[in-house]
């Protein structure tokens, strides 16, 4: 594999040039993170790869920073981020949000994902797949399109490659891409079809985590595993915001750990037996309960907690405006 590249094919921008000094262009050397080891970072310059020892005294950094070291690789600062997801990656000009046509559209969770990329100062892109499987793509589309009348929406077939020609705006040489979307949206489907594209280049897993990919556009793939966690998270709070009802009567639980399973002062209980609550759908809500958690005391991993907990606060808050 060729691992000669050169600054824009690792997504430098004009951004990133407007802070360099005089001595950085003659004498330094500027790398992007491309891998986040327990001892040390794993760089990517125009020299190939270099690695820089972990210590206390380098700021905190993640796989797409840029950096600059001096001519030995000692690091000397790391560049202002142009977009930052926090704990997970740096530097995405642009993300690719995926959602089947072939499913009901999941208003939710294409809102969680627009909120996470508009607060990493990324910008947004709609990719609704499997359009060669769905009869009424025009009106999913209008659906999310009502959602900011400046959003860019697109429907492909992500197995084909000329499908994907309205994404090529994003692909250009410089640009650095992400993807999220829920289990089964065409994900994978999508980056294998990008990644065959006939170009004068060929792709690149770039580093040991080979969370930097070079892509036959010109474009830089970042695929973190902290971008795949938070994915699961957001799918799974959207799961949880669609039992709001079930989240509500459980802020009237005579306990404040009940786990509705008998406890006395069950409101869920209590409303499945006034007929209130279908019984099977309660099911339902605690089986997603069981399988998001790892044992019997409900506890939750961090992003997906904070999610559940947003939920509850968002009940407690409608049902405060409702009272006023």
């Amino acid at each position: 594999m060729d691992t000669t590249f050169t600054l824009l094919t690792l997504g430098w921008q004009p951004y990133f040039q407007q802070q360099l000094s005089l001595d950085d262009l003659e004498s330094n050397q500027i790398a992007r993170i491309c891998s986040c080891q327990t001892n040390h970072y794993e760089l990517i310059g125009e020299s190939g790869l270099l690695q820089l020892d972990r210590h206390d005294d380098l700021p905190e950094m993640v796989i797409g920073d840029w950096v600059i070291t001096d001519a030995n690789g000692n690091f000397l600062r790391r560049l202002d981020r142009s977009s930052f997801f926090e704990d997970n990656a740096a530097n995405v000009d642009t993300v690719f949000i995926v959602s089947p046509l072939d499913q009901d559209i999941n208003l939710p969770l294409i809102k969680r994902y627009l909120e996470l990329t508009h607060e990493a100062q990324a910008d947004a892109v709609v990719v609704l797949t499997k359009v060669d499987a769905c009869d009424d793509a025009s009106e999913k589309r209008a659906l999310i399109e009502r959602l900011d009348p400046l959003l860019i929406v697109e429907t492909v077939n992500a197995l084909d490659t000329d499908s994907l020609s309205c994404l090529a705006p994003a692909l250009k040489k410089g640009k650095t891409i992400a993807l999220l979307g829920g289990e089964g949206a065409g994900k994978s489907a999508l980056i294998n079809t990008l990644k065959s594209v006939q170009n004068e280049t060929s792709s690149a897993e770039i580093g040991a985590s080979k969370a930097l990919q070079t892509l036959p556009h010109g474009a830089i793939l970042l695929d973190t595993q902290g971008l795949r966690d938070l994915q699961t998270a957001q799918y799974n709070s959207s799961k949880i915001e669609s039992y709001a009802d079930i989240l509500a009567l459980a802020e009237e639980c005579r306990f404040s750990d009940c786990h509705h399973q008998g406890e006395p002062g069950c409101a869920i209980a209590k409303a499945v037996k006034e007929k209130r609550l279908d019984e099977s759908r309660v099911a339902n809500f605690m089986l997603m309960l069981s399988e998001d958690n790892d044992d019997d005391s409900f506890s939750k991993s961090k992003p997906q907690g904070k999610f559940y907990r947003s939920a509850q606060s968002d009940i407690r808050a409608r049902k405060h405006s409702a009272a006023e």
